[in-house]
């Protein structure tokens, strides 16, 4: 049987009943996130399905119920909507919205500063005018509006916006309802180029609840990979540079390494994923070092959803990180998947995997994948002399019957951090493995 898309593993759409060798264990809330289940206003249905890949949660909160696949996007979530959380209290930035009066009224508040204030931002430096109207050229390669605008770099609310969502570690183009509204609600009150945001926030009563936005949410996943080794890098970028910047050098990157333009653009202009995932997957490829970068290229703009752009992100990442461990030659796109060739010959496939179960669906598409690998290469020794020429490594854990399967089709099963990388001689879980610190 053909192979289904690496993008149909990642999801893997529960909507028949999974028939095959291992039925995936559903789980709890409360068990797998433990304190971070339940908030203030908001908590994490208890009930937690998972497709044989990934969990799928409900997020309920006072703005309403987010469905939500894999532990990675529903940490982006929690940190996100503990952000909106404390923007949304009427202490600090609260008060700061409410001593400037409503939005509406910003432009005519600071009307006068439209042309001057931009530039008083940056300091009025040489460097600072430059970046401002080398912002405003490459306004025409943000074709999203919701990626930010050219009226907006004109009148400062982007940036205001950059500027808060860098000090609260979030992406500032996030697609996540509650906080976006928030982030351009706040950047809009800012006024137009009126102080730094920290600045104005030391003029109002409760202004020092600023710098602990980041302390208080107790992760930090805006750059969920350390691996990519540039996450200062990157988050400077995001706070100081316009989406149209952002994404002429994502497709300086990306046309370099894959030496085509037009499917770069395609992927550019898929609004399933923000300038921080593009910026990320450009850097993670140009990391790996790896010939034929068009596979995943290709691969990443096909995405049909926002849970598949981000896992194609994680993926990026997940490459990036294990160079640390292995020689990579090249990337190799085979049967719907991308996988990585080693300097050895060997193949490596790196999957954002919440908890692999061998289901019917997972054996037939590594099963084919397998064959498909070897079909290609030499025949193996056979015996106890026989080593794996092909290597998993995912962001989760394996089901102990997974495992098995996994060594008798020789494939190397192993697990990483997106922190701390490749993760040693891991052990089956007892239960469902709780989702890794980042």
């Amino acid at each position: 049987m053909k192979a289904l898309s690496a993008a149909t593993l990642f999801l893997c759409l529960a909507t028949s009943a999974v028939l095959g060798d291992e039925a995936p264990v559903k789980g709890s809330a409360s068990a797998i996130w433990g304190e971070r289940a339940q908030g203030k206003t908001y908590r994490i249905a208890e009930d937690v399905e998972i497709d044989g890949v990934h969990r799928k949660y409900v997020l309920e909160t006072s703005e309403g119920k987010f469905a939500i696949v894999s532990d990675a996007l529903m940490a982006v979530r929690l940190h996100e909507y503990g952000v909106y959380e404390q923007l949304n209290e009427h202490t600090g930035l609260g008060q700061f919205i409410e001593s400037f009066g409503s939005s509406a009224l910003a432009p005519l508040k600071f009307g006068g500063q439209l042309i001057i204030s931009p530039i008083e931002t940056t300091k009025q430096s040489a460097e600072g005018i430059g970046n401002f109207f080398d912002s405003l050229s490459s306004s025409g390669e943000n074709k999203n509006s919701e990626r930010g605008s050219f009226m907006g770099g004109v009148l400062g609310t982007d940036a205001a916006r950059r500027e808060l969502a860098a000090q609260a570690q979030v992406d500032p183009y996030t697609d996540f309802p509650p906080l976006a509204k928030r982030l351009q609600e706040l950047a809009a009150a800012r006024g137009v180029g009126s102080l730094s945001l920290r600045g104005a926030m030391m003029a109002v009563p409760g202004g020092a609840a600023l710098p602990s936005l980041t302390a208080n949410t107790t992760r930090t996943v805006m750059f969920s990979a350390s691996s990519v080794g540039a996450a200062q890098g990157l988050q400077e970028a995001l706070r100081t540079k316009t989406a149209g910047q952002i994404m002429r050098d994502c497709r300086e990157k990306l046309t370099a390494l894959s030496g085509d333009g037009e499917l770069v653009d395609v992927l550019l202009n898929n609004k399933n994923y923000t300038p921080a995932d593009l910026l990320v997957i450009a850097v993670a490829l140009e990391q790996t070092g790896a010939k034929d970068a068009i596979a995943f290229v290709r691969q990443s703009s096909a995405a049909q959803d926002r849970t598949t752009a981000y896992l194609n992100r994680q993926q990026a990442e997940m490459y990036a990180g294990l160079k640390r461990s292995f020689g990579f030659d090249r990337f190799l796109a085979k049967d719907g998947f991308v996988l990585m060739v080693l300097k050895d010959h060997r193949h490596l496939l790196a999957l954002p995997a919440d908890q692999l179960f061998w289901t019917t669906k997972n054996k037939q598409d590594i099963s084919a994948l397998g064959a498909s690998l070897t079909a290609e290469k030499a025949p193996a020794k056979e015996g106890k002399d026989a080593k794996p020429d092909k290597l998993m490594v995912i962001t989760g854990d394996y089901s102990k019957m997974t495992r098995g399967e996994l060594a008798k089709l020789q494939w190397e099963a192993a697990r990483m951090t997106l922190t701390a990388g490749l993760v040693s001689n891991p052990k089956p879980a007892a239960k469902p493995a709780k989702p890794a610190a980042r």
